[in-house]
């Protein structure tokens, strides 16, 4: 399910634009969950407030400058795109970084001075029967971006990668370490049940939760209860001794397989609840988009740490699952 798991992508333009708009849509909805302007606005709120409020929703986003109005510069007309367009590309540039902002102008249309330098992508102005190639090309350009920069993790308004980091460095990467000592050693182990067990190989599943719509240990204590889970206790050099859950079924002959869901991402739900300064009972459409893309930033996130990592790569793998 992880590799499922796309960006959210937010594209703004015009009502002259739209159609040039649903045209880029259509040619990213491979590669990301996308969102056209006119479908999130909030009816109670200004556009200023929706907008604000939408940045940390979303990993890109695209504005459609169009030559929509005539602009009167120093006696010398031109067409130019809406004031509201740019507008909102300032502010996504600045709420989720420029290199995951995009404008794409229409050509001759005139920009302010400021933005003069930044390498655009300019849209054709005729709309021949090529215009649709064209404009394909355009937006392969912006797919390739993406998809390096789905490569790298970000800081966001919301802390998924930061506890991601936190969860490897402090739980996972110790725990891995730790085990494999005692597996060198030979050490006995002892399960509930009173058996006892030495470590001939070792493997670790990090199950990450769908929905962050319960407590944690409410899920774990689920689905130890469901899958016949077992405590062990492990006593780390230099920390606190601390309990994980193993599958039994998969612990026999010393085959230790070791299940964690991460505790920590009880403070993603509530900086998610506080972020969206939520006062109802369930979820809007706009929360599970936040949910979801906290969950795939965490779980990218770790997946790299994991990869990147001599002790946990091989050993530690990934689940996004239904808990």
């Amino acid at each position: 399910m992880l590799d499922n798991m796309q960006p959210t992508i937010f594209i703004g333009s015009s009502k002259e634009g739209l159609d040039i708009a649903k045209i880029v849509e259509l040619n990213l909805s491979h590669i990301g969950k996308v969102t056209l302007w006119n479908g999130i606005f909030d009816l109670t709120k200004s556009n200023f407030d929706n907008l604000t409020s939408q940045l940390a929703f979303f990993d890109y986003a695209i504005l459609i400058a169009t030559s929509d109005d005539v602009t009167v510069s120093r006696k010398k007309q031109s067409m130019s795109p809406r004031d509201n367009v740019i507008f909102e590309y300032g502010l996504f540039t600045g709420g989720i970084g420029a290199s995951r902002t995009f404008l794409m102008i229409e050509e001759g249309a005139k920009l302010p001075s400021d933005l003069f330098g930044i390498t655009l992508s300019y849209i054709p102005v005729k709309k021949g029967d090529d215009f649709g190639e064209k404009l394909r090309l355009k937006t392969d350009n912006i797919i390739a971006h993406i998809q390096s920069k789905e490569e790298t993790f970000d800081l966001g308004f919301l802390p998924s990668t930061t506890l991601a980091y936190g969860y490897f460095s402090n739980f996972i990467e110790r725990t891995v370490q730790r085990l494999l000592e005692d597996k060198n050693d030979k050490k006995q182990f002892a399960l509930e049940d009173g058996s006892t067990f030495k470590i001939k190989d070792l493997k670790v599943t990090v199950l990450i939760p769908n929905d962050l719509s319960d407590d944690m240990f409410k899920k774990v204590s689920a689905k130890r209860l469901r899958d016949g889970w077992q405590k062990m206790k492990v006593e780390p050099k230099n920390i606190r001794d601390y309990d994980f859950s193993i599958d039994v079924s998969k612990a026999e002959h010393g085959h230790l397989h070791l299940v964690d869901i991460p505790l920590t991402l009880n403070a993603l739900n509530r900086s998610i609840e506080l972020y969206s300064k939520k006062e109802h009972i369930g979820k809007s459409t706009k929360e599970n988009l936040l949910e979801y893309r906290e969950i795939r930033n965490f779980t990218k996130t770790l997946q790299y740490l994991v990869n990147k990592s001599s002790l946990t790569n091989g050993i530690v793998e990934i689940e996004v699952v239904d808990i």
